[in-house]
């Protein structure tokens, strides 16, 4: 455990030190470049009015190839599908399409040497400028905090090795009930479970978690 504790520490100051890296050395023409040129494509094949829960499938929305950055939602999508899932789920008019462009205009793409662009996703510690750019509120959570009714995005390592990636899933929790939305990837609805069950399956790889308002 306290390896697995270490590693995890490692990774959230790793994603912090990347995302004070970005703001020192913004690259906003790329930037708009790139969120211009992908709308155009993700528009053609855009998303709205429904939650998604299969980016890893081929089949249902599709949302697996629209692009993000270099890369395709398929491998790197989830913290947007989190964010487009939550929005929506707040009563938002939002799209996959637009919520990608915001992300790539606003420079939240995690950027690393030799790495296809947009492969590693969406630094987490980022989610909270584009929400907040839709005009809603939000603010910084625990998973305890989680179980309370409300609309929450939740990012956390998938395990101890951190070279395994994270991954970010839109939560709303009522009813006694924690829904995760996007969190198997290749399921057709909103998966619930109790909120012990919740928060003992993310409690060792918690990132950040963001309650939308």
């Amino acid at each position: 455990m306290a390896a697995y504790s270490f590693w995890i520490r490692t990774g959230n100051f790793l994603l912090r030190a990347e995302r004070t890296l970005r703001r020192i050395f913004p690259r906003r023409a790329k930037n708009a470049a790139y969120a211009e040129r992908n709308y155009a494509f993700n528009n053609e094949h855009n998303i709205r009015s429904l939650t998604v829960n299969d980016q890893h499938t081929d089949k249902g929305s599709g949302v697996g190839m629209l692009r993000l950055g270099d890369a395709v939602m398929k491998d790197s999508g989830c913290e947007v599908i989190a964010t487009y899932n939550a929005l929506l789920l707040l009563g938002k008019v939002v799209s996959v399409a637009g919520c990608a462009k915001r992300y790539e205009e606003q420079g939240c793409l995690t950027r690393a040497p030799f790495v296809t662009y947009g492969a590693f996703g969406v630094n987490p510690y980022d989610i909270g400028k584009v929400v907040g750019s839709y005009g809603v509120n939000y603010s910084i959570v625990t998973l305890d905090q989680m179980c309370d009714p409300g609309i929450y995005i939740l990012s956390y390592w998938n395990d101890a090795k951190v070279t395994h990636g994270i991954h970010t899933i839109a939560v709303h929790t009522r009813n006694g009930m924690c829904y995760m939305y996007n969190y198997t990837m290749n399921s057709n609805t909103g998966l619930g479970v109790l909120p012990s069950a919740f928060v003992k399956t993310f409690v060792d790889g918690y990132i950040i978690g963001y309650k939308l308002k």
